[in-house]
C-alpha cells in the first residue's frame, strides 16, 4: 500500500512539474546596437533608445534578454505597450537600476518621466 502511495505522489510531482515548464513562457532574444552616442536595444525590426532612468518598481513582467545573456534582462514598462517602451535592467547584484527606453518612433511620452538626452530632446 506504501508503495502505491509513493508512486501516485511521484505521478503528481512530475505531472507538477512537465506543467509548470510547458506554462513558462518563452523569453525574446535582444540584441544591441551601439551608435556611438547610445547603446539601443533592437527586437523585431524596432529600435529602443535609453530615455531615463526609472525605479525599479515600475518593471513589469520580463519579457526578453539582451544577446543571450541571463543577466542583461528587458521588462515591460508598467502597463505601457511593448511596441513603444521597454525596461533594460542588468542585473549585477551590486546596486542594480533601470533604463526606461523608448522606441525610436515614439514621439507620446508618458506623463512623469522626460530625458535630458540630445537624441530624445528634438
Amino acid at each position: 500500500m506504501k508503495k502505491i502511495i509513493v508512486i501516485g505522489i511521484l505521478v503528481c510531482l512530475i505531472i507538477t512539474l512537465y506543467s509548470c515548464g510547458k506554462n513558462k513562457k518563452e523569453l525574446e532574444d535582444m540584441s544591441t546596437l551601439d551608435t556611438g552616442k547610445y547603446q539601443a536595444i533592437v527586437w523585431n525590426d524596432k529600435t529602443y533608445v535609453p530615455y531615463c532612468a526609472i525605479s525599479n518598481d515600475e518593471r513589469g513582467g520580463q519579457i526578453g534578454i539582451v544577446n543571450g545573456n541571463k543577466n542583461d534582462q528587458v521588462y515591460q514598462f508598467s502597463s505601457h505597450p511593448v511596441e513603444d517602451w521597454i525596461i533594460s535592467f542588468y542585473h549585477s547584484g551590486e546596486m542594480d537600476s533601470s533604463m526606461l527606453m523608448r522606441e525610436l518612433n515614439v514621439t507620446e511620452i508618458p506623463e512623469g518621466v522626460q530625458s535630458d538626452y540630445d537624441w530624445n530632446n528634438k
